[in-house]
């Protein structure tokens, strides 16, 4: 007997059972004694049952995974769902909430441990005697000491990456996303080797000894201009220790070596686990994507199997990362209120213009095969003629969802009512964007947008909502 066990299921009223039943089979495989499977019983039922019932609401609206592993002293269960968020408890995370107390009568070092977007997980440890003589290491991924998952983390090392971490971080991405990512380049290790050796990725590990299980990504577009964070994924059997945090800690320090001005990123709103991950760590939503996200990835990260009403949104938010943040803008009048709102909201002061001058801009669409869409952007005095050319370009046309970004260090009036009569609307403020500076954001979905999944996290992020939506009634009532 390998001394382990780990059993993932539908959350369904018969859950509690199925796991039981395995428990069961596990204990008295190992030799545990009567009174110690009794134990083990009451705990699973507990800790399963709250998964379903409290985070599920007692639908069969996502999977639980259970894990049991022998230590020197008893068994360690953890019980690990993604539904929804509870605050971190037990221990010195505070009491724990109604529903476990049967787990702490029959367990000891109850955790309820918040793992951001990666869901929850429960856990305790049973002390009894068991048959089964453990080695030292039970498998490459975690010690025999699992019970103190703390102890474990002892010897994980975060630092920054090499490109000697290539292929590790191609493998660590297929084992937590299979080939389903959207930046499908980071399975390709001569591209990672390639973007860390031109500075467009700059990336954090972490190692527990030879073994990565820990990767947390800056993309990198160019001097001054905001980088966005993610690519971040922790291997599953060591989730729960505070690995994405430590990872993210360093990620900002290297980016403010860096002389990185901000840091950004997109969360989908087909829930709210990934935008509440981004404001714990101290991002404020500046912009609101409609159509971002094409259909089938809004679909995956919704969790429904359901047919896809449409593209997805996405949040973006930003992390400043200079001392005293400063945007110099000429805010066109339409959006002067929501633009100095949001930027109030993200700690930027808004200064005057410095002799900003407008920037010579390829005229091609930047079209994105990943995302099905395509950015334009106006700087300076608008030409209508180049607008319509681009827009109607074979990218324009073929993109499913249209951004124009319109540079707010320059007069945009004009170019703001050209592209509103052709059915833009506000979408945000993009902070630190192309060349560093400010711009303005509108949208054009040109395929159909899923409206019904707009799940935001927090009073400003609905009231950005309400706002972008209520721009894009008056558009199309033009």
């Amino acid at each position: 007997m390998l001394g382990r066990t780990t059993l993932t299921i539908p959350a369904s009223p018969s859950t509690a059972v199925i796991a039981e039943a395995v428990a069961t089979s596990f204990a008295h495989e190992a030799g545990v004694p009567a009174e110690g499977v009794e134990r083990l019983q009451r705990a699973i039922r507990c800790l399963v049952n709250f998964s379903v019932e409290q985070s599920y609401g007692g639908d069969s609206g996502g999977d639980v995974e259970m894990s049991l592993e022998l230590d020197s002293d008893g068994v360690v269960v953890d019980v690990h769902d993604w539904g929804k968020p509870f605050r971190r408890a037990g221990g010195p995370g505070g009491p724990l909430p109604p529903g476990l107390e049967d787990a702490e009568v029959v367990g000891e070092n109850v955790r309820l441990i918040n793992l951001a977007n990666e869901g929850k997980r429960l856990t305790l440890h049973i002390a009894t005697e068991h048959a089964i003589t453990l080695s030292s290491v039970i498998d490459g991924a975690a010690d025999a000491a699992r019970a103190s998952r703390s102890q474990s983390a002892e010897g994980i090392e975060i630092r920054d990456a090499t490109i000697a971490d290539a292929d590790a971080i191609s493998q660590l991405m297929y084992r937590g996303y299979g080939l389903g990512y959207v930046h499908a380049d980071f399975y390709r290790p001569v591209w990672v080797e390639a973007a860390m050796n031109d500075g467009h990725v700059s990336s954090t590990v972490a190692y527990a000894g030879d073994e990565l299980i820990g990767h947390h990504a800056l993309l990198i577009s160019g001097p001054q201009e905001a980088a966005e964070s993610g690519v971040a994924v922790v291997a599953r059997e060591w989730r729960g220790l505070g690995l994405f945090d430590q990872m993210f800690d360093c990620t900002v320090a290297r980016a403010k070596t860096l002389g990185i001005p901000a840091m950004f990123g997109q969360a989908t709103t087909a829930h709210i686990y990934s935008q509440r991950s981004e404001f714990k760590s101290g991002y404020k939503p500046t912009a609101l994507m409609i159509g971002a996200a094409p259909a089938a990835m809004a679909q995956a990260q919704g969790g429904d199997d359901a047919e896809p009403a449409g593209r997805g949104a996405l949040l973006n938010s930003v992390l400043p990362l200079v001392a005293t943040p400063q945007i110099g803008v000429a805010l066109p009048a339409l959006y002067a209120d929501t633009l100095q709102r949001i930027a109030a909201n993200a700690g930027l002061e808004i200064i005057a213009p410095q002799g900003a001058v407008p920037l010579e801009l390829s005229e091609d669409i930047v079209f994105s095969a990943e995302g099905l869409s395509a950015n334009l952007y106006v700087s300076g005095g608008a030409d209508p003629h180049r607008l319509e050319r681009m827009l109607w370009s074979d990218d324009g046309r073929r993109a499913e969802t249209l951004y124009a970004d319109l540079d707010l260090t320059c007069d945009c009036e004009a170019a703001l009512q050209t592209l509103r009569s052709q059915g833009f609307y506000l979408s945000g403020l993009v902070h630190a964007g192309h060349d560093g500076r400010d711009w303005l954001r509108l949208q054009r979905p040109q395929a159909q947008a899923d409206l019904e999944q707009l799940h935001v996290e927090g009073d400003f992020a609905a009231w950005l909502l309400e706002a972008v939506l209520a721009d894009r009634a008056s558009v199309s009532s033009d």
